[in-house]
């Protein structure tokens, strides 16, 4: 034997499939109607669908499973659907296409469309929500798998939106930027909350900075001028004050009188910093060095008989010139 949970279980999955044949077999022998177009980069559709320029045409019956991207379903009569990402949305349209149904098992929905004086209906495995008009339906919808339901309604939404369960009699009417919360498939115990019952908000992008430069030792010498050292003062900059070293010497000559000792010159000498005293440093190239040979006076020792003869040799030589 089953038990009773279990059959409550089987009945609330059935039963929305059976309203939703319901409304789908009077249309099936009629030409199928263009719910919208369907913009995305990895959903899936399961149905009949038209390739157009701008998009893929989604036809009634037809059932579109986002990705990880939100899939966006423009609506031929105006406005358009959210199917967050993963979930499965199943879309039919009646025979005028004046009427919507739509069934989704589990995951986030956006709607925000206008609706004329027909009614739409969205089927969970649980609830049934019935969006009238005429106005702006702007709601939505989010299925968790244990059955909670969370329904909302956004700003600018102008339906009075009616929750009902699919097994039962009891309903509840969402009002105007509300968002409530039914556990377990139940209209009672209905709880407001303040959380978004929408798609979830795409992670933010990650941007890459670069670390500025480590800033070097400066290339600009330290201001010297009087003008360069008031424009440091004032942004603040240490000034270190630089002295300047003058001579007043008075140096007197006189070419009669013995020149005094240097020491006493010296010592006497005054210091003045108030006027500065141009030093101009000149570098002399390296003189060339002169290699010339010094001739070497070689003194040769005459002996004692040498010296004799050399004597009477200059005798002999002077007589001889004179009897020349």
């Amino acid at each position: 034997m089953h038990s009773r949970e279990s059959i409550t279980w089987t009945r609330r999955r059935i039963a929305p499939a059976l309203l939703f044949l319901s409304l789908a077999l009077p249309c099936a022998g009629f030409a199928q109607q263009s719910i919208g177009e369907l913009y995305a980069t990895d959903a899936s559709v399961k149905g009949s669908v038209i390739l157009a320029g701008s998009g893929t045409s989604v036809l009634s019956g037809s059932q579109i499973a986002a990705g990880a991207q939100t899939a966006t379903l423009k609506l031929e009569r105006g406005g358009s659907v959210l199917v967050c990402p993963g979930t499965s949305l199943s879309a039919t349209s009646s025979q005028n296409g004046r009427q919507l149904l739509f069934s989704v098992s589990s995951g986030n929905l956006e709607l925000d469309y206008p609706i004329g004086s027909a009614s739409d209906s969205l089927l969970t495995p649980d609830f049934r929500l019935l969006l009238p008009g005429p106005g702006k339906i702007h709601v939505a919808v989010r299925i968790n798998p244990n059955g909670d339901t969370c329904v909302q309604s956004l700003p600018m939404n102008e339906s009075a939106l009616v929750v009902s369960e699919a097994i039962g009699d009891e309903s509840y009417q969402v009002k105007r930027e509300e968002a409530v919360v039914f556990k377990g498939g139940h209209i009672q115990g209905a709880t407001a909350t303040r959380q978004s019952c929408g798609c979830p908000l795409p992670p933010p992008v990650q941007v890459a900075r670069a670390a500025p430069p480590p800033a070097g030792p400066s290339k600009n010498p330290p201001p010297t001028s009087g003008a360069a050292l008031a424009a440091a003062a004032d942004a603040g900059a240490p000034v270190i004050p630089q002295e300047h070293l003058s001579v007043d010497a008075p140096f007197v000559f006189r070419g009669d009188e013995t020149p005094p000792a240097l020491t006493e010159v010296v010592a006497h000498l005054k210091l003045d910093s108030s006027e500065p005293i141009a030093l101009h440093t000149t570098v002399l190239p390296p003189g060339k060095q002169k290699k010339e040979a010094v001739p070497k006076q070689q003194t040769v020792a005459q002996t004692p008989t040498e010296q004799k003869r050399s004597f009477f040799g200059k005798i002999s030589a002077f007589f001889a010139s004179i009897f020349h």
